[in-house]
């Protein structure tokens, strides 16, 4: 397993990182992250025509359109994490469904290493929304019975890419950022609701738990072809403010 971690890079930037990272994988990578601006991401298919462009440019947020599906999540203050599997490692042939509940668990397990009593459930039916964090889906994590932990899954011929956001501050911005949401009740906690832990030592924590199955990390060798891939990606996921679909 690699463990890469990468923070305060812009969205295109970190989208085109998990991808390009994908493309290149040998073994298990496991990234964590974090955003240089508040920013939306959109799922894969999600369409545009409901965000309320003048809103987001005023609040100064990036937009960027994720390599995976789900719905819109506003990163702020978070950890966000991805994990690649390559096609060469046995997780490779698991069903979505199997991969998200195994990697769940050991995000469950991480963060219960640092004191967080988290728990993971079988989700609800997903809402109508555009919002991904207004309601649990299947094997997710929650806190106090509140989704706390967002993931997104997306499969290739040669690896399969699941990131996600670890709230620590949770911002109803989130809401105001599409015409139709803007009075809808979500429901929102971070970690730091219940107590206060350094942004390190929860990553430690996640890094033990991944540690304990897949074993003590090594160095990614492969920084040249990395950023040419980046560099070469990065427009795909960049969304401008006068987008519509």
């Amino acid at each position: 397993m690699y463990i890469i971690e990468t923070y305060d890079f812009d969205g295109a930037t970190n989208m085109a990182y998990d991808v390009a990272l994908g493309e290149l994988a040998d073994d298990v990578i496991l990234r964590f992250y974090t955003w240089k601006n508040p920013t939306l991401s959109l799922g894969k298919h999600q369409k545009t025509d409901d965000l309320d462009f003048e809103y987001i440019t005023a609040k100064n947020f990036d937009i960027v359109r994720r390599p995976s599906g789900g719905r819109a999540v506003l990163h702020w203050d978070e950890i966000t994490y991805s994990v690649i599997i390559p096609k060469n490692h046995e997780l490779f042939n698991t069903t979505v469904l199997e991969l998200y509940n195994f990697l769940s668990e050991l995000l469950v397990k991480g963060l219960r290493k640092v004191g967080y009593p988290v728990e993971m459930v079988e989700g609800k039916k997903k809402t109508a929304s555009h919002v991904c964090f207004q309601t649990p889906s299947v094997y997710e994590i929650t806190l106090n019975g509140i989704k706390v932990v967002g993931s997104a899954q997306t499969r290739t011929q040669d690896y399969i890419l699941q990131h996600g956001s670890i709230v620590l501050t949770p911002h109803d911005e989130i809401k105001y950022c599409f015409k139709s949401t803007k009075s809808l009740d979500i429901p929102l906690i971070g970690l730091y609701d219940y107590k206060y832990v350094s942004f390190d030592d929860i990553v430690s924590g996640i890094k033990e738990s991944f540690g304990d199955f897949f074993g003590q990390p090594k160095h990614f060798l492969n920084q040249d072809v990395l950023f040419e891939k980046i560099n070469d990606k990065m427009h795909t996921f960049k969304i401008v403010t006068n987008e519509s679909v």
